[in-house]
């Protein structure tokens, strides 16, 4: 192929590039001028639904394409879907154009609106393109029914309808029970649903709305809102609930194909007993629960058959939903002895159980026994009016239960287990036994009982072991006061040494720095003012002398200050330590033509400073300036102080060149700035880059300032 056909196609492609990328731009612009800011269009639910409240308040623009899923004539809306997701319009009035139908494809334009529980569209225009196909219906789980997160989907939910309301009915699911209210276009009550569906397996598709409150906006996770759904009988109520074959527990086990969480099943069985909303019954040796739909009144030992949703998770399986009737009446059978091993296997519970125990305690209502079988406890609760035992009336007229503490009983009652899992052979965690009546507790034994021979040797022990504890703790509390005044007596000629230590140590300081500074400036002083006996000086040369004098005068002046100020005893608080230090810096820096700027709080409170601590941290501080002077090349410093619980810290921060902490080594101004900081138990820190400036940060702590170091 020729070289220049080949330079021609290259050409023909980047033009076209550029007319695609001029021509998107054009659209991008196009669409952020109709937003009326610089945000994106939104072009689907998705990106709706996933704006937060203040976004969606901020009125973003949207133009979106979709199928209309629902129509609600009464509040002028309707719901689009546009794939997935769903999406409510608000204002579809005839400006914006004529509320479409349930099927039909429109191009919705508008701004998000944060709605009143979920983002929605604020309509401008509604643009019908013609007749659209209904999206695949989701099949969503109990949970997401009731979390609100399908809020505005086009939905299939699959259900037995176990009660009919006045507006709507509960479905049992396939996940759990949920309330659906279901409303016609106009927002009435949705009468098809309402008639002859009562145990029918249904199947109700439509528009799913959250039910929420209009205070919290929280969801009600008992009930979901439906607008005009299509509602088919799967399956007929059933003539005979009770017509199935009769099953028996150990059956509800084995593999069926038929069985299902939405399919009923019958067994028989005779009443133990009932407690909090449920009936315990046992099926020949086994036991099983039921939880009746309604209200229903069974005695123990009645016979009844049963029909019921069966679930098989707990440790025993139970019936949801249950309708039960009586069949008959029989005498209870003969209670299951348990030993103490057997007390926590999954396959007692509902059983009529007879367990041996001590009794340990029992409630006030006398409805609570609490036992124990050797190392295991457990609870037993009566059911009933009496009290709880026989009573017997003393010769004072005081009323005592003939079942003390500590007696052996033996209890016979329905075994009510919490936890475990039966098919998964888990023994449970925990079980309470159930007692119809007092016939239940029969006293085995009496408890043990002190006699007055026992009671007099327990308390002559008592009484001895009483009398040896104090006497020992006599001796040890004389013992105490002695070492108490010979600490007292350390304490004090140690702190008369530490005392005498400190003040030598400060006359030495005081001498040395005399020394260093004054001595040193008085002699080069001397030797200025001293002219040679055999010359006499030119006049300027007399003048520039006399300058230096007066210079190392005042700067003589100015180190005399600072020794007495860190030696004087008035000057020994927190506040006079941070206005001299303040005004020393803003002093040092004027005279240096560098812009100072101080931050120090407007007051502080009378907390005493020692001199060496005062010393140290000044000395600290005119170090750090100086550093900033000398190596930062700094113009402007900034001195800031502030007072922590429980420290001092001040920031020496300036604007110069800084340097890189890593590739120079410290010096030994830096160092000398860290010793003397470890010195009052303080820190120090630098903190700099190259070309940002340093600043150097001063903590110490207030335990420190008392201390005469």
């Amino acid at each position: 192929m020729p070289m220049t056909f080949r330079v021609f196609q290259l050409r023909r492609c980047a033009v076209l590039l550029t007319v695609i990328l001029a021509w998107s731009a054009a659209f991008d612009n196009r669409a952020a001028a109709l937003a009326g800011t610089n945000s994106p269009t939104l072009t689907s639910a998705e990106q709706i639904h996933r704006l937060s409240r203040q976004e969606a308040a901020t009125g973003r623009h949207v133009l979106i394409r979709g199928v209309v899923t629902c129509t609600l004539p009464q509040f002028d809306a309707a719901v689009v879907q546009d794939g997935p997701t769903g999406i409510y319009l608000n204002n579809v009035t005839p400006d914006a154009g004529n509320l479409p139908q349930v099927g039909e494809l429109v191009e919705v334009e508008g701004t998000t609106d944060p709605g009143d529980f979920a983002p929605r569209i604020q309509t401008s225009r509604i643009t019908r393109l013609g007749a659209g196909e209904l999206p695949a219906p989701v099949h969503p789980y109990w949970d997401q029914m009731i979390n609100g997160s399908l809020d505005t989907e086009f939905v299939e939910i699959e259900g037995i309808v176990t009660a009919v309301l006045t507006n709507g009915v509960t479905l049992r699911t396939h996940d759990g029970r949920i309330n659906v209210l279901a409303f016609n276009a106009n927002g009435d009550t949705n009468e098809v649903i309402l008639k002859d569906s009562e145990n029918a397996l249904i199947r109700m598709r439509g528009c799913l709305f959250a039910s929420w409150d209009s205070v919290t906006h929280h969801v009600n996770v008992n009930e979901i809102r439906m607008y005009n759904p299509s509602v088919s009988i799967v399956e007929p109520a059933p003539a005979d609930v009770f017509a199935d074959a009769l099953k028996s527990i150990p059956d509800l086990l084995l593999f069926d194909p038929r069985a299902s969480a939405l399919r009923r099943v019958k067994v028989s069985g005779q009443i133990m007993h009932y407690g909090e909303g449920e009936y315990y019954a046992m099926d020949g040796t086994n036991g099983f629960r039921f939880i009746p739909r309604k209200p229903v009144q069974f005695a123990a030992g009645e016979l009844v058959e049963v029909v019921g949703f069966p679930g098989l998770t707990g440790p025993s399986p139970v019936l949801q939903e249950a309708i039960a009737r009586k069949v008959g009446v029989a005498p209870l059978r003969d209670a299951r002895p348990l030993a103490p091993g057997e007390l926590f296997r999954a396959q007692n519970d509902a059983v009529r159980v007879k367990v041996e125990g001590v009794l340990l305690n029992v409630s006030q209502d006398h409805r609570t026994l609490e036992m124990q079988t050797g190392l295991k406890r457990f609870v037993a609760q009566l059911d009933g009016s009496d009290e709880m035992g026989p009573a017997s009336a003393d010769a004072g007229g005081a009323t005592k239960l003939a079942f003390p503490l500590g007696s052996r009983l033996e209890l016979t009652g329905v075994y009510s287990g919490n936890g475990g899992n039966r098919p998964a052979s888990e023994d449970v965690a925990s079980f309470e036994l159930l007692l119809n009546s007092l016939a239940d507790i029969h006293m085995l034994a009496r408890p043990p009982f002190w006699t007055l021979e026992r009671t007099l040797v327990l308390v002559g022990v008592l009484l001895g072991v009483l009398a040896l504890s104090l006497v020992w703790i006599r001796l040890l509390h004389h013992e105490v006061q002695q070492r108490t005044v010979q600490l007292q007596t350390e304490v004090q000629n140690r702190e008369q040494v530490e005392r005498q230590h400190a003040l030598a140590k400060e006359r030495a300081r005081i001498a040395r720095d005399l020394h260093d500074d004054l001595g040193s400036s008085l002699t080069e002083i001397t030797m200025l003012a001293t002219a040679g006996p055999s010359r006499q000086l030119p006049v300027n040369q007399a003048v520039e002398r006399m300058e230096s004098i007066a210079g190392k005068s005042r700067s003589l002046v100015k180190a005399l200050d600072e020794i007495v100020w860190a030696v004087d005893p008035e000057r020994d608080t927190l506040a006079s330590m941070v206005r001299y230090l303040a005004s020393y810096a803003e002093e040092y820096l004027t005279g240096m033509n560098i812009t100072c700027r101080v931050q120090s709080p407007n007051s502080f409170d009378d907390r005493p400073v020692a001199g060496q601590l005062r010393h140290h941290l000044f000395l600290a501080v005119k170090e750090a300036l100086n550093n900033a002077i000398r190596h930062g090349r700094a113009t402007e410093i900034g001195f800031r102080v502030r007072v922590l619980e429980d420290r001092l810290c001040l920031a020496i921060s300036d604007n110069g060149t800084g340097f890189d902490p890593s590739g120079r080594s410290e010096g030994h101004g830096l160092s000398n700035l860290r010793e003397r900081l470890e010195q009052v138990r303080g820190s120090s820190k630098v903190e700099t880059s190259p070309g940002v400036g340093t600043t150097v940060s001063l903590e110490v702590p207030f335990s420190a300032f008392s201390d005469a170091v």
